[in-house]
């Protein structure tokens, strides 16, 4: 696998996942800990939440689908999300979970806010 080079200021981390018969605390729990076993690689810790955070939204009974990133530096930070909503399903709740719930756990497990939250959501195609 190759590495950017140091002087590279952006490092980004994406994660996409099918749902899993999990929650959404379980899972960032999970990750929580991992990254904190983790030596002082923070590229590591930002692929571990957006993978944990990809999960347990996939978890939650009205999301289809979650792509979770965490792009940025120490410090300036970035949260972006795609997420598909199952059709018919109470979007308004789930987008309130999401932004006063998952995004400032995940903050508080990294030990830092996000310096801008990009949040994009859709329903999925019916089936």
């Amino acid at each position: 696998m190759n590495h950017p080079a140091p002087a590279t200021p952006l490092r980004t981390s994406t994660a996409a996942v099918s749902a899993v018969p999990d929650t959404a605390d379980a899972e960032l729990a999970r990750a929580a800990e991992a990254a904190h076993s983790l030596p002082e690689l923070p590229d590591q810790r930002y692929s571990q939440m957006a993978k944990a955070a990809s999960t347990g939204l996939m978890a939650h009974q009205h999301v289809d689908s979650a792509i979770v990133e965490i792009s940025g530096t120490a410090g300036d930070l970035v949260f972006h999300l795609q997420c598909a909503l199952v059709p018919g399903s109470e979007s308004s709740s789930v987008m309130e979970l999401i932004t006063h719930g998952v995004v400032p756990n995940i903050e508080r497990m990294l030990g830092e806010a996000f310096t801008s939250r990009d949040l994009h959501f859709s329903f999925a195609p019916a089936s």
